[in-house]
């Protein structure tokens, strides 16, 4: 090979593949900032810049025009010398400030798809959004509208005493197991002297408002008259409480409705009043321990510090995730204790409580090592939960530590991808499971809509087989919730995968046209293969025989052979 027809290298690289030492194709917009949505910047030779930024000196008239005849206050002065330790503190900086955006991006399932949508198809930019983040995204809410109904003045207008009974008995049987942090034997003894009661305060009728509205959407699959009122007169009633010291009841009732936002309203409204919940715990004094170490005048007296800690947890929890969802700052909390609270017979919130330290871990700000994440992913992937919701949120965080490893261009193991796959299967199944008992828990369309992306992403054999299953379920849920959300979940998930299938589609039609511009000699071609091939012994006679071998492998075997890191991860010792 002469030196000309040697392997091209570009001359130049953008700044953000010089950050992060990784090779640049000279494009403009360069490869690798395309498939991340960096903005790509080719910055020019310092011999260039000086040239460009050295102004040209005026001639003076009857002078020769060099430089030694210019007047000195026309010479240039020397610009300041850039040390190296400069150079590469800047360099540092901006190397600091890609990763920590590549892992805002890798944690926001909406930034994952867009980035994955740009691999697929480069020439297309599509846009942001929230896909599937619920199975609503506002509709339910949108309908008060429609209805012009005079605003409630009292829960009492609302629904009759049996009928919020009814609607408090399917909170506490499809949501407290989950979400564990309401007093029923004290809501029961509220709901018995509220009808006797001529008044109460405004936060225990928003509590009595909240559960209601929840119960209402997780027993009927379209709103009715009754729901929007009750949601409604909860936000009047809560937006009073912000002009006093945060109580028991207004932390509490302001938490139930944003469990209603996330579930049923679009991702703003709900991450915006998670925010504000996280600030009244951090005033009522809620994740301290000690009450004398509050500054102001907190409820710790009112609620027991088993049920503060699920309140604290619970409110933490949803706004880490809406605040990852939607790449927007959390809400930190000075000194949270991250005690779990005692169990109960029949409550599950435990389960969802034990993965908040493994969820903070992924926090831009934290930094964590690829190394921690993969033991982080190893832990999730290893623990046991008991009913579909939990399962849902144990699937979100697997998903979530899968998008930062790829970010950071981290190859799992055969043996860590099947894990993966077998959590994204029971990941399937619970959100199916979630479907039947009509609970439209805000995973069960978010979850198989990740799973559909990751399982492009995996692009393996495995991986491939399990789409039907995913893209069924969000055709379920689409058919039972008849929303523009889920369609749209469906018709996005849809999209992603025809542009998979054209892709594979050029790649085969490649693979053809190579075998087409040389075709096998009917005998000479024929005994050369079986001459040469150790494969194949003397019975096996053509390319029939070559290929009953080669499909007899296993599934596992065919992964390995089509992974690309069969090819290009030299440095795996997975062989050896």
């Amino acid at each position: 090979m002469t030196r000309d027809e040697g392997r091209k290298r570009s001359k130049i690289a953008c700044q953000t593949c010089r950050d992060l030492k990784r090779r640049c194709d000279g494009a403009q917009p360069c490869g690798t900032c395309v498939r991340f949505e960096y903005h790509c910047i080719y910055q020019t030779s310092k011999s260039r810049r000086r040239r460009e930024s050295k102004p040209e000196p005026e001639r003076i008239p009857g002078g020769s025009g060099d430089a030694a005849s210019a007047p000195a206050a026309l010479v240039p002065a020397p610009a300041f010398p850039e040390t190296k330790l400069a150079r590469d503190e800047a360099q540092s900086a901006a190397a600091s400030k890609v990763v920590q955006a590549r892992s805002v991006e890798a944690n926001s399932c909406p930034a994952f798809v867009r980035t994955l949508a740009l691999r697929l198809d480069p020439k297309r930019n599509p846009r942001m959004h929230s896909f599937a983040w619920n199975a609503f995204l506002g509709s339910r809410s949108r309908e008060a509208l429609q209805l012009h109904a005079p605003a409630a003045q009292s829960i009492t207008d609302i629904v009759t005493q049996k009928r919020l009974q009814e609607l408090a008995a399917v909170y506490f049987q499809k949501l407290d197991p989950v979400y564990g942090f309401v007093d029923r034997a004290q809501i029961c003894r509220r709901i018995q002297q509220r009808w006797a009661v001529p008044s109460v305060t405004p936060e225990e009728d928003a509590v009595l408002c909240g559960i209601a509205a929840l119960g209402c959407m997780f027993s009927q699959v379209d709103s009715d008259a009754a729901e929007v009122a009750l949601v409604e007169l909860s936000r009047v009633l809560l937006e009073k409480t912000l002009y006093s010291t945060p109580s028991a009841d207004s932390v509490t009732g302001w938490l139930l409705r944003v469990i209603y936002l996330r579930i049923a309203d679009t991702h703003y409204a709900a991450w915006m009043a998670s925010c504000t919940v996280m600030h009244m715990i951090d005033a009522a004094g809620f994740a301290i321990d000690a009450p004398q170490e509050a500054i102001l005048s907190s409820p710790h007296s009112e609620v027991s510090l088993d049920t503060r800690k699920r309140i604290v947890a619970i409110a933490h929890h949803l706004n880490v995730w809406m605040s990852f969802d939607m790449g927007l700052t959390r809400v930190s909390l000075s000194n949270p204790s991250m005690a779990i609270p005692s169990k109960r017979k029949g409550d599950f919130t435990s389960e969802l409580m034990e993965l908040l330290p493994l969820s903070i871990e992924l926090d831009p700000q934290r930094k964590p090592t690829a190394a921690e994440l993969e033991d982080a992913l190893q832990i999730v992937l290893g623990r046991v939960h008991s009913i579909p919701p939990s399962i849902l949120a144990q699937c979100n965080l697997a998903l979530c530590l899968c998008r930062r490893l790829r970010s950071m261009d981290v190859a799992l193991t055969d043996s860590v991808l099947q894990q993966v796959l077998m959590l994204t299967s029971n990941g399937i199944q619970a959100a199916q499971a979630v479907l039947a008992a009509r609970t439209p828990w805000h995973q069960m369309t978010y979850v198989p809509f990740q799973i559909v992306c990751v399982l492009l992403a995996i692009d393996t054999v495995s991986s491939i087989s399990q789409l039907r299953d995913a893209m069924q379920c969000l055709r379920d849920v689409s058919a039972v919730y008849k929303t523009e959300a889920t369609r749209e979940a469906l018709r996005t998930a849809r999209s992603l995968v025809l542009l998979h299938q054209r892709g594979k589609e050029m790649f085969a039609s490649a693979l053809s046209e190579i075998l087409k511009s040389r075709p096998m000699s009917p005998v000479e071609d024929v005994e050369d293969v079986i001459d040469t091939s150790p494969m194949l012994s003397g019975d096996m006679l053509g390319m029939d025989s070559f290929t009953d071998q080669f499909f007899g492998l296993q599934y596992s075997d065919i992964d390995q052979l089509l992974n690309p890191d069969f090819f290009w991860n030299i440095n795996s010792n997975r062989f050896g």
